[in-house]
């Protein structure tokens, strides 16, 4: 069901998930591996409910303290007794089962730019020939190879966009490829293109709730990029990357409870970069440019980061 779920979602067909005893693993624990590394574990009581914290409890409740695995949220083991007495006191109860599948969801969700193999995107593309062959046949491998076609939608699955909309990515890549050849650039006019899609991701009821940056950050961004053979890079020293991370801490604490996963709105010069630079400090940070989203999506800036 999950495997379907997010297919419908992201336009990616995750790979089979194979399911294996290991006993080196404690009787609890669980591991979830991709392309046989680890990339997360938990650990699970088989015959306990998980009681998640939401912030607005009105009692508390005995059990095991624990960490709920793929949000990071304190939470408790309790026994099957005290669960109608957990969710009259405001916790959110869930059973095993769902623990790990929640869990799994949210790694394949970081790692999804990981599984688009080659394979995949060819097996994209031919699904696609069955309804707009010309476009294909027009697009690949003449204006832009698979290759490069999979740099481009790995970097929209790394950023959690989704690659369903094919005939807009193609039709977007054709008209710039001629122009613009560094995947990176070409990535950002799909974005641009998709800005059906990206906002109804992340915002609720037609509105936005976002931190922005001062112009004089985006000016300090902007004089620091560079270039060479390879494309474009940003060369911002450390002192000035450090009091703006310094500064975006201090907005994400301000407006965590109005915000649950930062949203930082740029100007589209500016998104890729700074893009870059947060993956260091928020990897689960979004980041946007003002010419991602439609006119129709109110846009409420919470917050502003300055170099002051």
């Amino acid at each position: 069901m999950f495997r379907k779920q997010f297919a419908l979602d992201m336009g990616l067909v995750v790979p089979a998930v194979r399911l294996r005893d290991n006993g080196t693993l404690n009787p609890n624990q669980y591991v979830i591996k991709i392309k046989g590394e680890e990339v997360a574990r938990g650990e699970i009581l088989m015959d306990y409910y998980l009681a998640l914290d939401p912030g607005n409890l009105t009692g508390e409740i005995d059990g095991i303290d624990t960490i709920e695995p793929a949000y990071g949220i304190p939470s408790k083991w309790i026994t099957p007794d005290k669960k109608d007495m957990a969710e009259i006191y405001g916790y959110t109860v869930i059973d095993p089962l769902s623990v790990v599948v929640t869990h799994l969801s949210e790694t394949v969700r970081a790692h999804a730019h990981e599984l688009l193999s080659r394979q995949e995107v060819h097996h994209i593309l031919e699904n696609l020939k069955k309804y707009n062959a010309p476009l294909v046949k027009d697009v690949v491998p003449d204006v832009i190879s698979e290759a490069n076609l999979q740099k481009i939608l790995c970097r929209l699955l790394k950023e959690g966009i989704p690659i369903r909309d094919m005939e807009t990515i193609l039709e977007t890549v054709s008209n710039y490829a001629g122009s613009v050849h560094d995947p990176e650039l070409l990535t950002e006019y799909v974005r641009q293109a998709l800005r059906r899609t990206i906002p109804r991701k992340w915002s609720e009821g037609g509105q936005i709730r976002v931190i922005t940056l001062d112009s004089e950050v985006e000016k300090a961004i902007v004089n620091s990029i560079s270039k060479n053979e390879h494309g474009t890079y940003l060369a911002l020293d450390p002192q000035t990357t450090q009091k703006i991370i310094t500064r975006l801490t201090d907005c994400i604490k301000k407006v965590r409870d109005v915000i649950t996963t930062p949203i930082i709105l740029t100007s589209p010069v500016v998104r890729l970069y700074f893009s870059k630079l947060l993956q260091q400090f928020y990897p689960k940070a979004v980041v946007l440019s003002f010419n991602e989203l439609e006119n129709n999506v109110q846009i409420q800036a919470v917050a502003n980061v300055t170099l002051e």
